[in-house]
């Protein structure tokens, strides 16, 4: 009994050795707080996409299908490599999913039934991903949250410059992409959500975070100018986000979506790993 283990412990300790490098090889290297936010970011955009793609279409198909095609705009190879880190089942399912919602728009008279199913598919999928890639220490991080809060700014001025076209930023806008928008005026509505799940109660500087949100909202809705939209960002939400989550934003790098600054170049709020 006693050779019986002798033999049976070192094949425990190898087992157990075998498993933890297994797991660690799975899960992949660790993310930090801002990757975790543009990543979160991402998955925000791609829920909106979906959204207004079947909300779009029975009143104009055209529309609806630049949403659908913006839901695989987000989703870069790099992203793609993340999820697969940690499930490559999901990263599979994923863009098989979005690749199939786009091709349902190539058909003259998509099924309003079928997109709605296929919506909620890629709402199901996308709250795996997020199970799967983000930890729940980051997931319920206020300073993870609040980055996402900025990135969907960023999204919303992203848009909203994009759907006015060459249109001069101080004179009275028009709206040359709908779509565009559309998306602008779904992201920072979104943004405003997520603020208001996180926002510190009496705290005057938080009313006021709050305000100067609705303000971008109202200069999006009523088509202003771009340049008050980016002044209310610059001016107001940025500083406003840096003293209350200390998410160390550059201002004019601070609202380019997904973790991004007007430029293409990654922002410092993606970098950040700070934890309340």
């Amino acid at each position: 009994m006693n050779k019986y283990y002798y033999f049976l412990l070192p094949g425990l300790v190898l087992l157990l050795a075998f498993n933890s490098n297994t797991n660690n090889f799975i899960l992949g290297h660790t993310f930090s707080g801002g990757e975790s936010a543009t990543f979160l970011t991402l998955v925000e955009m791609m829920k909106i996409e979906s959204q207004l793609a079947e909300k779009e279409l029975p009143s104009n198909a055209t529309i609806a299908k630049e949403h659908a095609e913006h839901t695989t705009e987000h989703l870069t190879a790099n992203n793609t490599k993340e999820i697969k880190e940690r499930n490559p089942r999901l990263a599979t399912e994923l863009n098989n999913t979005l690749t199939d919602f786009v091709k349902t728009f190539e058909s003259k008279s998509p099924s309003q039934s079928v997109v709605k199913d296929k919506v909620s598919n890629i709402s199901d999928i996308l709250s795996e991903v997020v199970s799967a890639r983000i930890d729940n220490q980051q997931l319920n991080n206020v300073t993870v949250k609040a980055q996402v809060v900025n990135d969907l700014v960023g999204e919303s001025l992203e848009h909203y410059n994009s759907s006015l076209g060459e249109t001069v930023k101080t004179e009275t806008p028009k709206i040359v992409d709908d779509a565009d928008y559309q998306s602008a005026q779904a992201a920072v509505s979104r943004a405003i959500d997520l603020y208001n799940e996180i926002k510190p109660s009496g705290n005057a500087n938080s009313t006021e975070l709050g305000k100067s949100l609705n303000t971008l909202k109202d200069t999006i809705d009523s088509k202003s100018p771009f340049d008050l939209a980016d002044k209310t960002v610059d001016d107001k939400i940025t500083p406003l986000l840096n003293g209350m989550f200390k998410l160390k934003l550059a201002v004019e790098e601070a609202h380019g979506g997904e973790g991004r600054d007007h430029g293409g170049n990654e922002s410092k709020a993606s970098s950040g790993n700070e934890t309340h």
